[in-house]
């Protein structure tokens, strides 16, 4: 599937083309973004074709080798204001919740990204966190070594055993320059938002930036592939520890988190019936450290994920 592929400037929103080879590397904050060409990307994702895509394995990664790589990054820009946007729940209330159940709140608002890399289908994990915009890792969209997108991507909410709600196609994706480096600072930018062809008839997650200080633990969801062959949504608990930049949660869970990238972690989980106190993502699965077991990382949003966010509801415009 052939893709556009263009860069928007944060401070100005301008529209360029990409740079060509030899240039000076964008700002890490510059928005970058693809509208897919033609077609139906969701006809191709059959039960079955979706039952055999692999999971797209968490990178091990060095977390102090990200904090030291993201350092000069985050020095030269100023800390920036808290903010967060309110969730907001369509579904009716009702029935019991039971832990894992993608027909509750709040995992309604819940679901799986499938995708194609050249050699084959991959799933991760993702959430609505507006009424159009689904919000997973980067590393689900996009290669951070060749920049390539990937094709086909589609979201499939409140997933389980081979069934789901509704299945999204995608008008168009996008992530921060950042994320396309050879070095480990790319994980400070390894989240993507994407506009989906629908809206959420369930509603979806608030969001937090700038959060330092607010939150002492978050509830992390997604789908990892070592427990129940990924097909039912998980819930883990722990606390956090946020340093230079990346954001550590102790789930405790020894398991290959594969499957569970991008699935968000929660500051403030509340499956209350009719509240809309609380669900805010305030980061999520990222990578993992091999040695670290019960151990994930994901990034600190700030502005610049407002920003993103706010560009992709406009229609990446």
């Amino acid at each position: 599937m052939t893709a556009r592929f263009h860069t928007v400037a944060m401070a100005a929103i301008l529209v360029a083309v990409a740079a060509p080879a030899g240039a000076q590397s964008p700002d890490p904050e510059t928005i970058e973004f693809t509208k897919p060409a033609g077609g139906e990307r969701a006809s191709g994702w059959t039960r079955p074709v979706m039952a055999a895509a692999a999971e797209d394995v968490l990178p091990s990664v060095d977390p102090e080798a990200v904090r030291a790589a993201g350092q000069g990054l985050r020095g030269n820009r100023p800390a920036g204001e808290p903010g967060s946007t309110a969730e907001k729940d369509l579904a009716p209330a009702g029935g019991e919740r039971m832990s894992g159940d993608v027909r509750d709140r709040p995992l309604y608002w819940a679901g799986k990204i499938f995708f194609r890399k050249p050699d084959g289908g991959y799933v991760c994990s993702g959430q609505f966190i507006s009424e159009n915009v689904v919000l997973t890792a980067a590393h689900c969209v996009r290669d951070s070594d060749t920049g390539e997108w990937y094709d086909d991507v589609v979201f499939a909410l409140q997933y389980e055993n081979g069934k789901y709600a509704e299945l999204y196609d995608t008008e168009c994706s996008a992530t921060l320059a950042g994320w396309v480096s050879k070095d480990e600072s790319k994980y400070n930018y390894d989240f993507a938002t994407i506009l989906v062809e629908g809206s959420s008839q369930t509603g979806y997650f608030g969001t937090a930036w700038n959060w330092e200080g607010q939150y002492a633990d978050v509830t992390k969801i997604g789908y990892p592939v070592s427990i129940r062959d990924g097909q039912v949504i998980q819930i883990e608990r722990g606390p956090i520890e946020l340093k230079d930049g990346i954001v550590a949660l102790k789930h405790g869970n020894p398991k290959n988190q594969g499957g569970s990238s991008g699935g968000a972690w929660i500051g403030g989980f509340n499956d209350t019936p009719g509240s809309e106190e609380g669900n805010r993502v305030i980061s999520l699965q990222s990578f993992h450290y091999d040695g670290l077991d019960g151990v994930g990382f994901g990034p600190y949003l700030t502005e610049s994920f407002r920003k993103l966010w706010l560009f992709t509801e406009n229609g990446c415009e």
